[in-house]
């Protein structure tokens, strides 16, 4: 059965940056526990249900339907054919990602579709059509999940508004394994921390234009396309300490169209990129500036086959 869970005078920015995004990953969790309503799943539940954590349910489909606004769903070990829509403000906490596993029972839709508020935690998702798709609006968490072998997409997120309140947080997440992109953003918020995004059958992470993002201590490695491409165009991209290794084509991809956009990579390593460490891709015709939106500062480069940054690729239509 389920028991339970769970110096002086110059400031380090960095260091503050990383308590404060700590404190937002974690105290979601810790925070108005004894208010918020708690349903519990087991596998091996018996005959008596009622989401208790005496007398749980068998399936995480059950406790969605009973969950309300700010409901907790404990799952306890085990592996559960299902396709999940998760309501808004909702979260689902499995007992550990290697020992609660959501397996999709259509490989036709996603495994996991989130509404804004909902969160993910220490689970594994896999076999659907993409594992998780998040909703246009809301703040969404998936943390310490893996996400692997869905035919697509191992993520999924679709266009929303770029204030906090519509933040998606990916943080300590394995995304491994998936058709196409590990994640795919269309234009929106998020913070992408501490994760493994390898061996995607294309890109690690896709972004759109107008992406607003912060990635940090990720690893990319043998993706089958780029470990990072992005739309130059109106991006808010800021990256720090990654590793782009022995991904097939370019560690780092910028594409741009002609708008004005934000693109940093900073103290991160690239190594063993079948193409460049980081490409640049033209795909108009419009004024060199456009470039100096892309900055690289502080990073290593080693054993990249055809250079560490590319010259201006034209590729025009």
């Amino acid at each position: 059965m389920f028991k339970g869970m769970f110096s002086a005078s110059r400031i380090d920015l960095r260091r503050l940056f990383l308590v404060f995004l700590a404190l937002a990953i974690v105290v979601p969790f810790l925070t108005f526990a004894g208010s918020s309503k708690k349903l519990y799943v087991d596998i091996k539940a018996g005959s008596t249900q009622d989401g208790s954590s005496s007398h749980p349910y068998k399936t995480i489909t059950q406790a969605l339907k009973k969950a309300d606004k700010n409901t907790k769903i404990y799952v306890s070990k085990g592996t559960y054919k299902e396709n999940l829509v998760v309501p808004k403000s909702v979260e689902i906490l499995g007992q550990g990602r290697e020992e609660t596993i959501i397996k999709a029972k259509s490989d036709t839709e996603s495994a996991v579709f989130l509404n804004g508020g909902s969160q993910l935690y220490a689970l594994t998702i896999k076999n659907g059509k993409n594992g998780v798709k998040v909703s246009d609006g809301g703040r969404v968490k998936i943390i310490k999940c893996r996400i692997e072998d869905n035919d697509r997409d191992g993520v999924v997120v679709y266009s929303g508004k770029l204030n906090d309140s519509n933040k998606v947080t990916i943080s300590e997440t394995d995304i491994r394994n998936n058709g196409r992109n590990g994640i795919f953003s269309e234009k929106r918020n998020l913070v992408i921390y501490e994760n493994d995004i390898n061996e995607n059958g294309s890109d690690g992470v896709s972004f759109e234009s107008g992406v607003k993002a912060w990635i940090a201590g990720t690893n990319f490695r043998k993706n089958s396309g780029s470990g990072l491409k992005v739309r130059l165009d109106r991006a808010q991209v800021y990256t720090r300490n990654n590793n782009f290794v022995d991904n097939k084509r370019e560690g780092v991809e910028v594409n741009a169209y002609g708008v004005a956009g934000r693109v940093d990579v900073n103290k991160s390593k690239f190594v063993n990129n079948s193409n460049y460490g980081i490409a640049r891709v033209q795909r108009a015709i419009f004024a060199n500036s456009i470039w100096n939106g892309l900055t690289v500062k502080n990073s290593s480069f080693a054993k990249t086959e055809k250079g560490e940054i590319s010259g201006i690729f034209k590729l025009l239509n």
